[in-house]
C-alpha cells in the first residue's frame, strides 16, 4: 500500500513536464527577409529620366492684418485678411468707415449768405443777405450767431391787388415786414457723409441743424404805390425773434465750404405804435395838421418820431412832383393803431452762401 502511494505522488509531480496531445506547439516569430538588391541598369535605361519624389506642400502662412489681396478666388491669396476678415470670403462682409478728412473741433467758421430769399411769402416778400459765425466746440456741436438784413421787404403783389381791386387788405400784423435782425444759438451735426465728384474728387458733406433766439426790426406798409404817391411805410419797432433751421454743409476744400439751408424766423407781430408814436401821439399830430399847423407843435411822448410825419416824401412822377405830404400818413397810421392786431409770423427763407473755416 505504501509502495502504491509513493508511485502515485511521483507521477503527479512529473505531469507538467509532458506535453498533451491536443496542445499546439508555439510558433517562432517570423524573420524579416532581406530586401532584394536593385537591378543593375541596362544600356536601354540610360536615356530614361529617373523619377523624383514629389515635394510635400508647405502649410500656408496667414497673411498679416491689413493685407490687400487681388488674387482670384480659390487661391491661397484669396484668404488674406483685411482688418481681420477674409477679403474674398462670400460669407463675410467687410465695412470700412473712413474718418473725416478735415476735423471741425475748435475750428471757427465765417459764413456769408449773399442770397436769402423768402419762400413762403403770401402777404409779404423778403430778399436779403446774412452774415454768420460758428465756433465748433466739438466735432458735431457748436455755437452760432447771425445777422440778417432784408434790402427788399415789401408787401406782396397779391396783397396790393386786394387793396386796388377790392379795397381790402390783410391785417397790419399779418402783413408786417421784417427789415432785419440778429440771433444766436447752437448748431449740431447729427451725421455726415461723402460722395465722389467727377469720379475722382471726394467731397464731404454734413447735415446741420440750428436753433436760436434774438430780435428783429419790423415795419408796416401804410399806403401802396398809386397815383396819390409812392408806397409809404412806418416803423413798428423791434420784436422777439426765434430761429430754427436745417440744411447741408458741403466741404470742397479744407478752408472753404458751401452752405444750403432753410431757416424759419418766427416773431410775434403786433401794431400798437408807428414810428414810436402811440394812439395819443398820432391823434395830437393829426389835429395839428388838420388845423394847418406844423405837426412838430403837437405835444407827444419822447419815443415818438415826429419827423417821420413832417415834410414831403420824394416822388419821381413828373406829374406829381415832390408834393406828397408825409402828414397824409397820420390818418392811416392812426387807424392801424386804433384797430390793433396781432399775429405770429413765420418767415421761411432759403439761405445760400459760402463759409471760410480757420
Amino acid at each position: 500500500m505504501r509502495t502504491a502511494l509513493i508511485t502515485l505522488l511521483s507521477l503527479t509531480v512529473a505531469a507538467p513536464a509532458f506535453a498533451f496531445a491536443g496542445d499546439a506547439p508555439a510558433q517562432e516569430p517570423a524573420k524579416a527577409e532581406p530586401a532584394p538588391a536593385p537591378a543593375a541598369a541596362s544600356d536601354d535605361d540610360e536615356d530614361e529620366p529617373t523619377a523624383k519624389p514629389e515635394p510635400k506642400p508647405e502649410p500656408e502662412k496667414p497673411a498679416a492684418l491689413g493685407a490687400v489681396d487681388t488674387g482670384p478666388k480659390g487661391t491661397g491669396e484669396s484668404q488674406k485678411l483685411v482688418s481681420g476678415a477674409p477679403l474674398y470670403n462670400p460669407n463675410v462682409a467687410v465695412h470700412i468707415v473712413e474718418q473725416k478728412e478735415f476735423e471741425d473741433k475748435w475750428k471757427r467758421e465765417v459764413s456769408l449768405f449773399p442770397a436769402v430769399a423768402q419762400v413762403n411769402g403770401k402777404f409779404s416778400n423778403h430778399v436779403g443777405a446774412a452774415l454768420g459765425f460758428t465756433w465748433h466746440l466739438q466735432e458735431n456741436f457748436g455755437l452760432m450767431a447771425m445777422g440778417l438784413f432784408n434790402y427788399v421787404n415789401v408787401q406782396s403783389g397779391f396783397n396790393n391787388e386786394l387793396i386796388d381791386k377790392t379795397r381790402q387788405e390783410a391785417q397790419a400784423a399779418t402783413s408786417q415786414l421784417l427789415v432785419g435782425g440778429a440771433f444766436a444759438g447752437v448748431e449740431v451735426t447729427p451725421f455726415y457723409g461723402k460722395f465722389v465728384f467727377y469720379d475722382s474728387y471726394l467731397v464731404h458733406f454734413a447735415v446741420v441743424l440750428s436753433a436760436g433766439a434774438g430780435a428783429g426790426n419790423t415795419r408796416v406798409q401804410l399806403k401802396p404805390a398809386n397815383d396819390a404817391g409812392p408806397a409809404t411805410y412806418g416803423d413798428t419797432g423791434w420784436r422777439f425773434l426765434a430761429e430754427i433751421g436745417g440744411g447741408f454743409r458741403v466741404q470742397f476744400l479744407k478752408w472753404i465750404t458751401l452752405r444750403l439751408e432753410l431757416r424759419d424766423l418766427v416773431y410775434a407781430a403786433t401794431v400798437s405804435q408807428v414810428a414810436g408814436c402811440n394812439l395819443t401821439d398820432l391823434t395830437a399830430m393829426d389835429e395839428e395838421d388838420r388845423a394847418g399847423r406844423p405837426v412838430t407843435g403837437a405835444n407827444v411822448s419822447g419815443s415818438c418820431n415826429v419827423d417821420r410825419f413832417d415834410g414831403f416824401e420824394t416822388w419821381n412822377d413828373e406829374d406829381m412832383g415832390n408834393d406828397y405830404k408825409r402828414s397824409r400818413d397820420l390818418a392811416l397810421a392812426r387807424n392801424l393803431v386804433k384797430d390793433q392786431s396781432s399775429d405770429v409770423l413765420n418767415n421761411l427763407g432759403f439761405y445760400l452762401g459760402v463759409s471760410f473755416v480757420f
